[in-house]
């Protein structure tokens, strides 16, 4: 896939666009906003490419121009993009900054400079503030695209400054049949499943080296269930890799196992009817447990002994079940 490439459920979203740049209807800031894993940050970046574009056809970039391919490699001298630093979760207040002293100046190359910031949600409060006036009084040319995948943690001072567009996930076949030409044909429904019918993530999910580590994030999370695991190991080892994405596996397996309780059939990891006897309430209420641990591992904490705690409380949480069975 080409950077710049429209994906087949944006169509509406982007015919949309394109009508409001040719008729210079754009707005200055442009929330868009939807579930991770939809391609926001794709649209956003056709987009930039659309309005820096050097031979644009009918609100169209032509992706072989100069400034398009310099998009697509995030190497135009009038685009900066604001995202977290390697390793970091928050967009803190010096980029903002430096984000808001580059719309200052004039353009390299054309009459627009943009700045693209995603995710927007994780701005911190210092940073969001920095970037107020900018939304109010932009200058000459300046554009912003925001991409959220949870817009209900911007500050309303934040969202009311920008006209939003949401990308809703998109349905399922589509979906699937998306997946299935990129060469994801024999797990394509089930890695859509588990990631929640959003496309882009069950395409990264697809790869070889991905399902071996959720596979091995399940086994982890089954023998500590049925009292075989080692709970400092296994917390040990997710805190090395990826310990974020390994809680939103193991939220997707939970919110999977919910549904088999409710009498839906599901694509589900072998062993996931095991967990079935469990109070579909205290599953929900895990859940969310699981939801605050993912943001707070986020911040500066001690992520081994997090994990740890959490998976003292899975072990006591499913205990019953193995005891019985023994």
């Amino acid at each position: 896939m080409d950077e710049l490439d429209l994906l087949p459920w944006q169509e509406a979203a982007w015919t949309g666009l394109r009508e409001r740049l040719r008729d210079d209807r754009l707005p200055h800031a442009l929330l868009v906003a939807g579930p991770p894993g939809v391609g926001k940050g794709r649209l956003a970046r056709r987009l930039a490419a659309a309005q820096l574009c050097e031979s644009p056809r009918d609100g169209e970039p032509c992706g072989a121009c100069p400034a398009c391919r310099w998009v697509a490699r995030d190497e135009h001298p009038d685009l900066y993009s604001c995202e977290p630093e390697t390793g970091k979760a928050a967009i803190r207040v010096d980029a903002v900054r430096e984000l808001v002293d580059f719309l200052a100046l004039s353009a390299h190359r054309g009459a627009v400079k943009l700045a693209h910031i995603e995710p927007a949600e994780a701005m911190n409060v210092n940073a969001a503030n920095s970037l107020l006036k900018t939304l109010e009084e932009p200058p000459p040319g300046a554009r912003l695209i925001l991409v959220s995948h949870r817009p209900g943690r911007l500050p309303a001072t934040i969202r009311s400054r920008c006209q939003r567009l949401d990308l809703p996930l998109p349905p399922r076949r589509e979906a699937v049949l998306w997946l299935e030409k990129q060469g994801v044909a024999e797990e394509a429904a089930a890695l859509l499943e588990l990631a929640g019918g959003a496309p882009l993530q069950a395409l990264a999910w697809g790869d070889e080296v991905v399902r071996e580590r959720q596979r091995e994030t399940w086994q982890d999370l089954l023998a500590l269930a049925e009292g075989r695991g080692e709970v400092m190991a296994v917390a040990e080892r997710w805190s090395a890799g990826e310990p974020v994405q390994r809680l939103l596996w193991w939220r997707r397996w939970l919110l999977q196992l919910r549904r088999l309780q409710a009498g839906v059939q599901v694509l589900e990891p072998e062993g996931l009817a095991r967990l079935a006897p469990l109070p579909p309430e205290a599953v929900h209420a895990f859940d969310r447990r699981l939801e605050r641990l993912q943001v707070h591992l986020e911040g500066p904490v001690n992520i081994a002994l997090q994990l740890a705690d959490i998976f003292n409380r899975w072990v006591r949480f499913t205990r019953p079940l193995w005891q019985a069975r023994g």
